[in-house]
């Protein structure tokens, strides 16, 4: 194996190695399969699970959704409505630190429910997507039963009524 590695030119095994950790985590979660468990940090620093307990995860990943979904999670907060093993995940990697550190989280910590912010594209590379879609994976046992794409708020609480 060392003979093999020696023999790959110095700059295709930078490639390689480069690339290594974006080839990880490129298996998307599927129904059928476990929901990897990790944690992430919410808008307020503390740790959140997402693991055995989790029934429902909403998973944003661009603004326009992020605002459709909180919109939801706000109603449900002003309806007395308790979702347990319900996590709501914003990727928010993809904005500047700044702007997220400025702007962005303080506006987060208003809210009055949590949630985990993915501020590392890698955490949440596994989690399917679609481009103007909130992503409801349903949970039971720590495998993935459904995934629903969802692109209204309507469609989003039949989602999670669905998944609960």
């Amino acid at each position: 194996m060392k003979k093999f590695i020696s023999s790959i030119p110095r700059s295709a095994l930078s490639v390689l190695l480069a690339l290594a950790p974006l080839s990880v985590g490129a298996v998307l979660v599927e129904p059928g399969a476990e929901l990897p468990v990790f944690a992430l940090n919410d808008q307020h620093d503390k740790p959140v699970l997402i693991g055995p307990a989790t029934r429902c995860l909403v998973f944003a990943a661009e603004k326009s959704v992020n605002e459709f979904v909180t919109r939801l999670f706000e109603e449900n907060v002003k309806s007395h409505q308790k979702n347990e093993g319900l996590v709501y995940v914003s990727d928010i990697s993809a904005m500047p630190a700044m702007i997220s550190r400025m702007f962005a989280i303080p506006k987060l910590r208003e809210l009055p429910f949590q949630v985990a912010l993915a501020r590392q594209a890698s955490l949440v590379a596994d989690l399917p997507r679609r481009a103007g879609f909130a992503t409801v994976l349903t949970i039971r046992s720590g495998k993935v039963t459904q995934v629903q794409y969802a692109q209204t708020e309507a469609q989003l609480r039949q989602a999670i009524v669905a998944a609960q």
